[in-house]
């Protein structure tokens, strides 16, 4: 996992660092730094941003259910990965 700072631009397209590419899609985890970020109501689930209700509609949305699952199997080959890479176990 890498961490990078990115801007997300009004137009919703992600700016990476110049130095980021990669070669082929990949999915991304996106945490927003600013709770004041200017979403406009109709970018958010219904309630208010931030909060459990809206948090809630958004796990039960059908976008939301439809999202690919992750395999349990790999994600712990990759965590054991990690932690044989750091070398002190």
């Amino acid at each position: 996992m890498l961490t990078i700072r990115a801007t997300l631009e009004p137009n919703g397209h992600l700016q990476l660092p110049a130095t980021v590419h990669c070669e082929k899609p990949m999915q991304v985890l996106v945490t927003f730094l600013d709770d004041s970020a200017g979403f406009t109501q109709s970018s958010v689930i219904a309630g208010e941003k931030g909060s459990v209700a809206t948090t809630l509609a958004l796990l039960q949305s059908p976008e939301f259910r439809k999202l690919p699952k992750s395999d349990a199997a790999e994600i712990e080959q990759r965590i054991q990965s990690l932690r044989d890479d750091w070398g002190d176990d």
